[in-house]
């Protein structure tokens, strides 16, 4: 921790990071560090620590925690001392951040409200319209490299092999207007691609490539997803 000048000034109780849950207690959590009257509790450096990092902080992290915020109040209470926030551009700043933060916070609470009341009007008019959302016929997303002839067919198997992605390839080689899409064809039905297509993608297992031959080329086809009729 760095020091600073006016250091000694003021009384500052810091326990040690290998000790650091081992302290007193107070009325409000057990007290880690002090400044003056300013006391920072257990409860309030684990409340410091982000969501996805709770249980993986170390004692000695959690310790340099509290050494940044004795510096952080050391700070704070010596620029109450030169009483800085009676300074007129301070205190407009000051008031604008106030201003912003609660404007903020305004806004975040009415998007909460606002995001509970429209699920819960998306849920209403589910439960009165669900015949309006049954699948009547099984529905597959598939991306699929359409050519000619075996030749182009077996070039694009090499590269695909060779590690070039599935988009790039079918940009450069399919003849099919999906190429413009790197071979996607989004959510189909049956009676919306020719039966032989239909076929070789029913026939295709789920995330695997496979090659087959139809009326319109020849392909290679991976299916990414089933959706069953219901």
């Amino acid at each position: 921790m760095r020091r600073h000048r006016w250091h000694g000034t003021l009384g500052v109780v810091l326990a040690g990071a290998l000790g650091l849950w081992a302290c007193q207690k107070s009325p409000e959590g057990t007290v880690v560090a002090r400044v003056d009257e300013a006391y920072l509790t257990r409860e309030d450096v684990e409340a410091r620590i982000p969501d996805p990092f709770i249980g993986t902080v170390s004692a000695q992290e959690k310790g340099r925690l509290v050494e940044n915020w004795v510096e952080e109040e050391l700070l704070y209470q010596e620029a109450l001392k030169q009483q800085l926030d009676k300074d007129p551009a301070v205190a407009k700043r000051i008031s604008e951040a106030v201003r912003s933060l609660l404007a903020a916070e305004l806004l975040e609470r009415s998007f909460q409200r606002d995001a509970d009341v429209l699920e819960g009007e998306i849920y209403d008019y589910y439960e009165a319209h669900r015949e309006d959302f049954i699948r009547e016929t099984p529905e597959i997303r598939v991306r699929h490299i359409l050519v000619a002839d075996r030749n182009g067919l077996d070039r694009v198997w090499e590269r695909l092999r060779g590690g070039e992605s599935f988009d790039q390839v079918a940009r450069e080689e399919s003849i099919d207007a999906s190429a413009e899409m790197g071979g996607g064809l989004g959510y189909f039905t049956e009676d919306l691609v020719n039966p032989s297509f239909w076929e070789a993608c029913q026939k295709a297992k789920l995330g695997r490539r496979t090659r087959a031959a139809t009326q319109l080329g020849h392909h290679v086809i991976e299916v990414q997803d089933r959706r069953e009729a219901g």
